[in-house]
């Protein structure tokens, strides 16, 4: 079931002021990928073999089979609750328009989402207790025994499993956004502007593959509980500008140009340690604890060659994290998810269009002729539309749990440089990112309209 109502209320009857909103359950199903995870993960369905030099076609599909080929004694599985349901969410929204002198026409919106049957997913072969590690953080590792050991025998009837992702639902997820936005359309010119304030949660975000959707959720606790952090889509702010203006000529002509401005945040970032310090078998997953000071963590040198001293160590990261916007408001906590912002990029688009009329019979039909310029301020500027990336965020490297001397049962990172072979630390978050949204694009068409 998924009923909706909504509503439009002409205030004064005179169109002056509109109060519309409506609220409602939407559904959808999941990525498919995640259902047919269950039959090509299930242990027993196929296996694979390399070959290593070429082999001739064969109708046959026997003549591939190895000579002693035996089932998996080693496999993950994908399985799905017997109460799974597809997606849904409630979600609403209200908003006033209102018309200001001038021609101003100024809009006030909110919109609010909230998970219902959110898709969740829970590698349920780990145990389900650990031993908290000894010092600031002590977030539970589990032990070697304890992982992964799956029926203990390695053998056709009691294999080693190495994960079982439980497909579930939860409902904890939602997200919200207020805008306000001005725009103002008289003859051939239409401008606009807007300002958008948003959050946004969830349990995880989704993943190409059972298996992936599990691991790429970074966690300070329990890997499979369905906590919320930030959303790989948090963008907290937004602003929008737009102009366009179109005139038309000599009967059978018409030019337009339309320019599209940009400021947001350009994505998140999740601080983590680079290795297994809970050791559910993942290496990139776990979120940093940032320490307050030199006691909260025992530091050391990446390898042998790295001859900095703890302090020398600490006062690299500590430099670090002090400049960092999110670290340095962070210390004696966990890092969150998706909880770096990015900082704000800014982009200029430019549209131009020329338009040519065509008499066909008694309609008129035009040949439109465009050109889109993306990040238009780039092509004026190098400097100009460039957005930020961190260097990494995989910050320190874990290496392992001290067994011996003051520092026992604590676990040791190390700081690694940023350049290793001129021992250039680590001193900034952000660098300017090469990639293809900090590079200007031009886009030709050419279309026929029948009118």
């Amino acid at each position: 079931w998924s009923p909706r109502v909504g509503f439009n209320w002409d205030v004064k009857g005179d169109k002056s002021t509109q109060v519309r909103g409506g609220l409602g359950i939407f559904s959808g199903p999941p990525p498919f990928v995640w259902i047919s995870n269950q039959a090509s993960n299930n242990g027993v369905d196929f296996g694979s073999f390399v070959v290593t030099s070429g082999t001739a076609f064969s109708a046959d599909v026997n003549a591939y089979r190895p000579a002693n080929a035996a089932a998996n004694t080693s496999y993950n599985l994908a399985i799905t609750d017997k109460n799974f349901k597809f997606p849904q969410l409630f979600r609403s929204n209200l908003a006033v328009d209102h018309k200001l002198p001038y021609g101003i026409i100024a809009t006030l919106e909110g919109i609010f989402a909230k998970d219902i049957n959110a898709v969740y997913h829970r590698n349920i072969n780990l145990p389900s207790t650990g031993t908290p590690l000894l010092g600031s953080d002590q977030r539970l590792r589990y032990s070697a025994s304890q992982i992964y050991s799956g029926a203990g025998g390695a053998t056709n009837a009691n294999p080693n499993i190495s994960d079982a992702i439980l497909m579930s639902n939860t409902n904890k997820g939602y997200s919200y956004n207020i805008t306000l936005q001005l725009q103002r359309n008289v003859k051939n010119l239409y401008t606009m502007v807007a300002y958008t304030y948003g959050d946004s949660r969830s349990v995880n975000d989704g993943g190409s593959i059972a298996q992936s959707i599990w691991r790429d959720r970074a966690v300070s606790g329990d890997p499979n509980l369905d906590v919320t952090s930030y959303s790989n889509f948090y963008q907290p702010h937004r602003v929008i500008a737009a102009s366009y203006y179109r005139f038309e000529y000599a009967k059978y002509f018409a030019t337009s140009f339309g320019l599209t401005f940009e400021a947001a945040n350009g994505g998140t970032g999740t601080y983590v340690y680079s290795g297994d310090v809970n050791r559910d078998g993942l290496t990139t997953n776990d979120l940093i604890y940032v320490p307050k000071d030199q006691n909260d963590i025992v530091l050391e040198g990446v390898n042998g060659s790295d001859t900095r001293t703890a302090a020398v160590i600490w006062g690299q990261l500590n430099t670090y994290i002090n400049q960092d916007p999110y670290l340095s408001k962070r210390r004696g906590q966990y890092a969150e998810r998706n909880a770096l912002l990015l900082p704000f990029y800014k982009r200029l688009d430019l549209n131009f269009a020329q338009d040519f009329m065509v008499k066909a019979g008694k309609t008129r039909n035009t040949l439109r002729f465009t050109m889109d310029i993306f990040n238009f301020g780039n092509l004026l500027n190098r400097n100009w539309g460039i957005q930020k990336i961190p260097y990494r965020t995989a910050l320190l490297n874990f290496k392992r749990v001290e067994t011996t001397g003051v520092n026992t049962g604590k676990p040791v990172y190390s700081f690694p440089y940023l350049d290793a072979t001129n021992q250039i630390p680590l001193t900034s978050t952000f660098q300017n990112s090469t990639g293809q949204n900090s590079r200007w694009q031009i886009q030709i068409g050419l279309r026929y309209i029948f009118n």
